[in-house]
């Protein structure tokens, strides 16, 4: 078994995840565009209500990109930045050696306060089967854990990270039963997300 490393970036923590994973034979990256999000367009309630209906709209991936095991561990981040100008994340759902598919457990965490203790405390609540790490991506924090799984436990797994309120958005949450799968951003943008996530914590 592959350990995590402290500043590993985002792809290196993908890399270790499927080499620990000798199944797993595909993996999918999309891209998207990055620019205030709609919780920082409309910071009070009373705007976010005006702007329900806009609140509502699930943003297409721009490039869907899907590697075999041997192409993705060869990948490295400058390689991403030739495929176009928008930013690329690494989704949740592989492709296994059996065709079916599981999940590596990812979250996207927006705190109320910027304290990982609270984060940790909850990972090591819900994952306490497996472990993982935590990324400082800029304004909010990435997770990672070293594991695969089913649709039913990954719906658990969404279900409980959602249910204290304070930790991850909703908005993340219905993203990702809209899209099927957890995406977590892998490179950087030099105007909204400019710091390329990574490691601070190995759990």
């Amino acid at each position: 078994m592959e350990n995590f490393k402290e500043k590993q970036n985002s792809l290196e923590v993908c890399k270790t995840i499927i080499r620990n994973h000798p199944n797993i034979k595909l993996i999918k990256l999309i891209s998207h565009k990055v620019s205030i999000n709609w919780r920082q367009k409309f910071v009070n309630n009373e705007d976010k209500i005006k702007q329900i209906k806009n609140a509502l709209v699930h943003h297409k991936p721009t490039c869907t990109k899907t590697f075999d095991r041997q192409s993705f561990l060869k990948l490295k981040l400058s390689d991403l930045n030739k495929f176009n100008n928008d930013v690329w994340s690494m989704t949740s759902k592989v492709i296994c050696s059996n065709n079916q598919s599981y999940h590596i457990p990812m979250m996207n965490f927006h705190p109320y306060e910027k304290n990982i203790k609270h984060i940790e405390k909850s990972i090591n609540l819900i994952c306490k089967n497996y472990n993982g790490v935590i990324l400082d991506s800029g304004r909010y924090f990435h997770y990672y854990g070293n594991a695969l799984l089913t649709h039913e436990e990954w719906l658990k797994f969404l279900a409980d990270f959602s249910m204290p309120c304070i930790l991850v958005s909703p908005r993340y949450i219905g993203h990702v039963l809209y899209r099927g799968y957890c995406s977590l951003r892998l490179n950087a943008d030099k105007k909204f997300k400019p710091k390329i996530p990574r490691v601070i914590k190995i759990l």
